[in-house]
């Protein structure tokens, strides 16, 4: 039996498990660095092949620890930091904005934009009074590549304590991965993560009826209910205090 789901595609916007999203995005970013110009500083760090790049995102890559050394070797690449910046205006000569560019990993990209707030709130790098701007995606791009990293590494039973419910919730619930095996056989109930499965039906049509165990092809019909929107929800309603010399949070 063929599987399709509707409105949705496997290594578009939806992932056979985080692990294999994690793998995916990596590896194009590191196709990205390839193709424009980045074999010295691949070669710099010993970065041979895309799988040498996915290890060196990892927690202790490089000699250092939380995910520092891909943010240090390889942030120029991945976003153009800015302080008017988003992803209408991030250039293609980047990684997000070739990713905006090409319809790659967008709904993954939006979802990072909150998931990185987040964090950086709970951490403690955002100061809201003075405000500095450090749960900012584009301000920082060591920050956001360091981060997006750490997201990859953590699951919700182990990143930190202190961390809030939504940063554990968000961590093990990236919308669009897989949190069941992807169907092989039969018309099994499926989760994705973000998502309420409404069921296998005989076509993709409004009026289509569920689907048989002897139909070729099932398509599964996905609803989404986790949305992630900081900056249109959330941040409007924090008080946050503007000066003209604000410390900027970004050691690259």
């Amino acid at each position: 039996m063929k599987y399709v789901y509707i409105d949705h595609e496997l290594g578009v916007d939806l992932w056979e498990s985080k692990e294999s999203l994690k793998q995916s995005f990596y590896t194009d970013f590191y196709n990205f660095i390839k193709n424009n110009n980045g074999e010295s500083d691949l070669k710099a760090h010993n970065i041979n092949n895309a799988k040498e790049f996915v290890a060196f995102a990892d927690f202790y890559a490089g000699g250092m620890k939380d995910c520092y050394a891909i943010g240090f070797a390889f942030h120029k690449y991945f976003l153009e930091a800015r302080m008017n910046g988003n992803l209408q205006n991030e250039p293609e000569n980047t990684f997000i904005g070739w990713c905006m560019k090409n319809n790659k990993y967008v709904d993954f990209i939006n979802f990072l934009i909150t998931f990185f707030a987040w964090w950086r709130n709970d951490e403690g790098c955002t100061c809201m009074d003075p405000y500095n701007y450090a749960d900012n995606f584009f301000v920082g791009s060591w920050a956001a590549l360091v981060d997006t990293s750490k997201l990859f590494y953590y699951t919700a039973e182990t990143v930190h304590f202190w961390q809030s419910y939504r940063v554990k919730y968000a961590i093990d619930n990236i919308p669009g991965t897989f949190m069941t095996p992807l169907p092989q056989v039969g018309l099994p109930k499926i989760r994705v993560a973000g998502y309420e499965f409404l069921g296998w039906f005989n076509s993709d049509s409004d009026d289509a009826e569920p689907s048989k165990e002897t139909d070729s092809v099932a398509y599964a019909r996905l609803k989404r209910h986790d949305f992630y929107d900081y900056w249109g929800r959330e941040e409007k309603n924090i008080k946050k205090v503007y000066i003209e010399n604000w410390k900027k949070v970004d050691p690259a």
